[in-house]
C-alpha cells in the first residue's frame, strides 16, 4: 500500500475522532468559531507535512501541540502585520506601497521573526537590540556583561543564519 494513501488515511482518522473536542477547546480558547476552524484547519494541514506522523503515541496531546504552534503562527503573524503597518503609518509611506508589496514585506518579517527563533537567546537578544531598537554595540556589551567583540561576533553569526536561510531580498522594499 502506498505510504502517502496510509498517512493520508490515518490523518482522515485522526480527524474523525479528535476533531470535536479540538474545535470546542480551540473555540474556548479563542472565542470565534471562525478562528477556530481555521486553527483547526491549519493543524491538519500541518499533519500533511509531519514527518512520522504514524508513530504518534498520544494523539491528543500531540495535536494540542499542533494547535498551539498554530495559534503562535497566526498571533506572531498579526502582530508583525500590526507592527509593519503602524510603522508605515509612521512613516505616512502608506499611500504610495501597495497592498501586494505590504503583504510581501510583512512575509518576509515573519520569516525572520521564524528564523531568529531558532537561534540562541542571546544572538535574538543581541539581533533585535541593535537591527531593531538601534543599540550600539558597546551598549548591548554591557547589558549582557560580555565584550564589545562577543555581541560583535553574535551579529556576524546570527547574519550569516539568515543570509543561509532567507530567500534573496529584493530591490522592491
Amino acid at each position: 500500500m502506498n505510504q502517502n494513501f496510509v498517512i493520508q488515511k490515518y490523518i482522515a482518522e485522526l480527524y474523525q475522532q479528535h476533531r470535536h473536542w479540538l474545535y470546542v477547546w480551540l473555540y474556548q480558547k479563542l472565542g470565534s468559531a471562525e478562528n477556530a476552524e481555521d486553527v483547526l484547519h491549519d493543524a491538519f494541514s500541518k499533519l500533511l507535512r509531519q514527518k512520522n506522523i504514524l508513530n504518534i503515541e498520544h494523539p491528543k496531546a500531540f495535536l494540542t501541540t499542533v494547535a498551539k504552534r498554530v495559534m503562535i503562527d497566526r498571533s506572531r503573524h498579526t502582530k508583525i502585520e500590526q507592527e509593519y503597518l503602524k510603522h508605515l503609518e509612521h512613516q505616512q509611506f502608506c499611500d504610495e506601497i501597495s497592498p501586494e508589496k505590504i503583504l510581501m514585506a510583512v512575509e518576509l518579517l515573519e520569516q525572520l521573526a521564524i528564523l531568529l527563533d531558532k537561534l540562541p537567546e542571546r544572538s535574538q537578544k543581541v539581533f533585535v537590540w541593535h537591527y531593531i531598537d538601534g543599540e550600539k554595540l558597546n551598549v548591548i556589551a554591557d547589558k549582557l556583561q560580555v565584550s564589545s567583540k562577543t555581541v560583535h561576533n553574535e551579529l556576524v553569526k546570527s547574519l550569516i543564519h539568515l543570509q543561509q536561510r532567507l530567500p534573496i531580498l529584493q530591490d522592491e522594499f
